[in-house]
């Protein structure tokens, strides 16, 4: 009997280990600014954004990574631009608000 509860610990520690590393949703991709060079001259100069960058900022939206960049002290002055918020606007993406 008490071989037969260690197998079957033994079996149940096997399987919460294996069903750890299946794991769940693949993380995020990771956020990266440089993926927004298609906004610069919209961001810098106020040009009618390019569809590559309304584009881009869409990806980064969903991934959550405007409000990464919102909070970063190195890019929220393009972010809470003017020109930055009339590129937003012109592509149809929110400001992130309540990061």
């Amino acid at each position: 009997m008490a071989k037969a509860v260690a197998i079957l610990a033994a079996l149940l520690v096997v399987v919460v280990v294996a069903a750890m590393r299946a794991g769940g949703a693949p993380p995020p991709p990771p956020c990266d600014v440089s993926n927004l060079s298609s906004c610069a001259g919209a961001f810098l100069f106020g040009l009618t954004p390019l569809p590559t960058c309304c584009t881009k900022l869409r990806e980064e939206e969903l991934k959550g990574c405007l409000c990464v960049y919102a909070n970063d002290p190195q890019y929220n002055g393009f972010l809470n631009s003017t020109t930055a918020h009339k590129a937003l606007a012109y592509c149809k993406v929110a400001y992130p608000t309540g990061c």
